[in-house]
């Protein structure tokens, strides 16, 4: 039976207009002041735990403090709740990425054929993790143009290296251009959701590095609850994991960590998703 994608979704919260204007100008002043110098991952789950639940973020892993939780958050009772902030940025995936322009440039340097080429970097590519090995893919790109640049066939698209095609482009400003790179992530289409993020969190080596931080924290500040706040790419190995919809909670079963008592996704989607092991889930829209 077809899932039905309009039914079942976890509730909504309060939107997150209306969390923001419920804190006073001088306490987002505080906050900013506070936050001055921080990480950008920091200063965004800073803002939005505060919105969302009204306790006063510090920063804690700073001065020095090796294996500090990073943000501690105050209750009005003078107590404190814990979070860790991470992503699920894949940092291969980020390098590879940043690389494309710096190949690119190497390759019209090596390119000195009559036709202009795009080059579509299909699920699956990488780039050489080296300059030297950059340099070597260009010039074996560059020669395999060249010969398909005499040929008769060149008019259909042309593999050049594994999981990278050259195709054709008469409109290019350049002689090569990069037309597309896929994101790489992997297909997992028949996998619930909800499975797919619990298998994530239980066994990711760096969510396993806050996990173990969070335990350690928890009982040296005496934490009431403990926060994991993801920031959720949309590339990578774990991109999939990218939450677009409510309706993606309600597909599978949920197996949540138990050092964590409150699970923030933030994939700047117009939704933030929250699971606590108090009310289940909860989604608020921007």
């Amino acid at each position: 039976m077809p899932r039905n994608l309009l039914s079942g979704w976890c509730p909504e919260g309060t939107s997150v207009e209306k969390a923001w204007l419920s804190v006073s100008q001088d306490t987002h002043r505080e906050r900013e002041l506070d936050f001055v110098g921080a990480k950008p991952g920091e200063v965004r789950a800073a803002t939005y735990l505060q919105i969302l639940t009204h306790l006063r973020p510090r920063l804690e892993d700073t001065d020095g403090r090796q294996g500090a939780v990073d943000l501690t958050l105050e209750r009005a009772d003078g107590q404190f709740e814990i979070a860790e902030v991470t992503s699920t940025l894949d940092r291969n995936f980020l390098r590879d990425s940043n690389q494309l322009r710096h190949f690119e440039r190497q390759l019209l340097d090596e390119y000195s054929g009559a036709a202009s080429w795009a080059l579509a970097f299909e699920y699956g590519w990488a780039m050489p993790a080296t300059r030297a090995g950059i340099g070597q893919l260009s010039r074996d790109i560059a020669s395999q143009l060249m010969v398909a640049d005499t040929s008769a066939e060149r008019a259909n698209p042309v593999q050049v290296a594994p999981d990278v095609y050259a195709f054709v482009h008469t409109n290019a400003r350049n002689l090569i251009t990069i037309g597309s790179w896929n994101s790489n992530i992997p297909i997992s289409l028949d996998q619930p959701y909800l499975n797919r993020l619990s298998t994530y969190l239980n066994e990711s080596e760096l969510v396993s590095s806050k996990l173990m931080k969070l335990e350690v924290e928890s009982g040296r500040l005496n934490a009431q609850r403990s926060h994991l706040y993801l920031l959720m790419a949309g590339s990578g190995e774990d991109g999939g994991l990218l939450p677009v919809s409510p309706s993606y909670f309600t597909w599978g079963e949920f197996r949540c960590p138990p050092e964590v008592t409150d699970l923030w996704l933030d994939g700047g989607t117009g939704e933030i998703y929250h699971w606590s092991d108090l009310d289940g889930w909860k989604f608020h829209r921007t």
